[in-house]
């Protein structure tokens, strides 16, 4: 999350006169002079790793799955110890001068009492790639510095606790490998008196407001930035930094994107009335890559000599399909047009009214036909989202965003089966829909977070569909909690990750006709053909999307493909924690739902929460938690130990058979 503060501009004009009128300054040695200060804000960043060790009869035992951090001074085998590890690459560059930074956690000394003689040390750590899920006491990484100390704080209501970090440590880290480590241990003020007490609120909480941050003041170059859908400041910022400083961001640029626009400056549009007019599709295809590639251009290198060329090029192709170019009913033929919309948002800003009025025109005319479209619960409703949302933004019309958000709302819901089988995947029966579909849902996603900020990600990829009903079995079910887009991911990961082992042969049970007479029908899925969508996936989960690329293709790396270096440069996908599994009443995650957190649950308890004896069929388990089934209800007789997503019970003889369970980490 990043807040901008206001930047004062001083008036240039009335300077520049002053300064001529009483310096006797030339005029051509003013104009070199730049009056913009640098830009003051204010950024956060969540830790990626977080957790607290003990020493003594647990000093082998991990405690990064829990939702407080405990650092305590006492006698062997009661010590415990925080570590917190934050990623500085999301950081925006250049960064020039830094104001402050401090660590603030929520929480502080348990008991009151114990404040006069509390104090937390603090330091940074040798190794900063610990793991969060494996770090113990004895494994614990070593201390490199100190870099502070704390006076003890009552704890009270949560109140926030701020550990500053030195402008030479954070500077440090962030010329070296972009990555610090702390470490933070109780102490008392005068040795040998009362041990104390304190926790803090970790990552793991459910209270985003209570996670720990690393809050960073810092000021910036000023930056040409302005609005658009294809990428946010950060990114911008990001990729001149990297411009400047790296031959292989100017390779990439050169031959994937600069080539492709100055080849577009000698070419004339080729505008059609519809998309499926005779040859009409390549035309659009081709006029597309145009515009966009002179938009980015420009956009990326606007400082430079000629830049306004690329922009009254695309201006000139835009006009000219303004003027005769119309919608169809069939949002995959639509899609097509999306570089035409993206590339506009990159130049309106720089173009005359006049021909930005005709523009508007056009894509206004455009959003009113996909408004009225019928719904169809498939990737044609999320393309149809997407083509709504991102012109309503690049309008900046408040009802029209409202609308586009509230389609989509109701559409996401819909999409995701409890463990990520995605609509398309169960109608066509192909991995190569599922991701086809998610193509556009990323692209939603970063709209979303280029205009709303970074912040939304986590929510947008980790919610689960809140209505899902499997069509294909019976579509009067009733609607149950489904899967996320996280979930989808994790679905088809096998089948990209470890192909020999996991085979799923396309389209083989496709409910449309058509699939029978593909090449690819009734042939292993080969994730290297959906490599296009890996790289717009990325937008929202670069992560992961980074090692499906690298399973394909071992060199892949940021500068290997143009879309997934602008989408390299997002933010890094959270998932979230692992706390409850989710019963249902029938198989296929159908029928009565229940979530329930962990813990132990009996007969009685269940009924207690309306959940029919003996009437489970499926359940679904994330990661990090396993569930143990007993056909007793006191947690005896037989059992049977589960983890992941269990679609049918009854292929271990335990369907419809559970009477109470324990839901447990592993």
């Amino acid at each position: 999350m990043k807040t901008m503060h206001n930047k004062y501009t001083i008036p240039a004009m009335v300077l520049l006169t002053l300064l001529s009128t009483f310096l006797g300054c030339k005029r051509e040695i003013i104009n070199k002079l730049s009056f913009e200060p640098d830009i003051p804000i204010e950024t956060d960043l969540l830790p990626i790793a977080d957790a607290y060790v003990q020493d003594g009869e647990n000093a082998g035992t991990n405690y990064g799955n829990v939702s407080y951090l405990v650092a305590k001074d006492d006698q062997q085998n009661y010590r415990r110890e925080i570590y917190l590890r934050f990623d500085l690459t999301t950081l925006p560059e250049p960064i020039s001068n830094i104001q402050s930074a401090h660590i603030e956690l929520h929480g502080g000394v348990a008991d009151a009492s114990d404040t006069a003689n509390a104090k937390w040390v603090y330091y940074t750590t040798k190794e900063k790639n610990w793991n969060e899920k494996t770090i113990t006491w004895n494994n614990a990484p070593q201390i490199d510095q100190q870099i502070g100390e704390l006076n003890g704080k009552y704890k009270g209501d949560n109140q926030a606790v701020s550990f500053e970090i030195p402008n030479s440590v954070l500077k440090a880290a962030i010329n070296a490998d972009k990555k610090i480590s702390i470490k933070i241990i109780a102490q008392q003020q005068a040795p040998g008196l009362k041990s104390f007490y304190s926790d803090f609120r970790s990552k793991e909480t459910q209270d985003v407001k209570l996670q720990p941050r690393l809050k960073i003041n810092y000021t910036a170059a000023p930056s040409s930035y302005y609005s658009n859908v294809v990428m946010d400041k950060i990114t911008f910022d990001s990729i001149q930094h990297d411009i400047a400083t790296s031959e292989q961001a100017r390779t990439l640029l050169r031959k994937q994107l600069t080539t492709v626009a100055e080849a577009a400056l000698s070419s004339s549009p080729t505008p059609v009335n519809k998309i499926s007019d005779p040859d009409a599709r390549g035309k659009v295809q081709a006029d597309a890559a145009k515009i966009y590639a002179l938009a980015l251009q420009y956009f990326l290198f606007q400082k430079e000599e000629h830049a306004k060329q690329y922009v009254d090029k695309a201006k000139e192709f835009l006009l000219s399909w303004a003027a005769i170019n119309i919608p169809i009913d069939h949002p995959p033929q639509e899609s097509v047009y999306l570089p035409f919309f993206t590339g506009y948002s990159l130049i309106r800003a720089q173009i005359d009214s006049d021909s930005r009025a005709q523009i508007d025109t056009w894509l206004k005319n455009r959003y009113d036909f996909y408004k009225i479209q019928p719904l169809r619960p498939n990737n044609w409703e999320t393309m149809r989202n997407l083509l709504m949302l991102d012109i309503a933004y690049i309008l900046d019309d408040e009802d029209r965003i409202n609308q586009a958000k509230t389609d989509f709302d109701k559409h996401h819901n819909t999409n995701y089966r409890a463990d990520g089988a995605s609509v398309d995947f169960l109608g066509r029966d192909a991995f190569a829909y599922h991701i086809y579909d998610m193509e556009f849902a990323a692209q939603i996603g970063r709209t979303l977070y280029i205009k709303e900020g970074r912040s939304v990600v986590d929510n947008f990829v980790n919610h689960r569909s809140t209505k899902w009903i499997n069509l294909r079995i019976d579509p009067n079910d009733p609607p149950v909690l489904g899967g996320s887009m996280a979930d989808a991911v994790s679905f088809m990961a096998p089948y990209v990750m470890d192909p020999e082992r996991y085979v799923h042969l396309e389209f083989v049970n496709t409910e449309y006709a058509p699939d029978k007479n593909r090449e690819d029908y009734n042939k292993p899925y080969r994730a290297a053909g959906s490599t296009y969508a890996f790289v717009q996936v990325a937008a929202v989960m670069k992560e992961d999307m980074l090692l499906f690329l690298k399973k394909i293709s071992p060199s892949f790396n940021r500068y290997t493909d143009l879309r997934y270096y602008i989408n390299s440069f997002g933010p890094s996908f959270k998932p979230s924690p692992a706390t409850s599994a989710t019963l249902y009443g029938k198989y296929s995650y159908r029928g009565w739902f229940k979530e329930l957190e962990l813990g132990k649950y009996s007969q009685s308890e269940l009924a207690a929460l309306g959940i029919i004896d003996n009437g489970l069929s499926s359940i679904s388990i994330p990661k990090g938690l396993r569930c143990i089934l007993y056909d007793n209800g006191d947690f005896t007789g037989n059992s049977i130990t589960l983890t992941g997503n269990n679609i049918d019970l009854s292929k271990f003889n335990f369907n419809d058979t559970m009477s109470s369970l324990v839901i447990e980490k592993l």
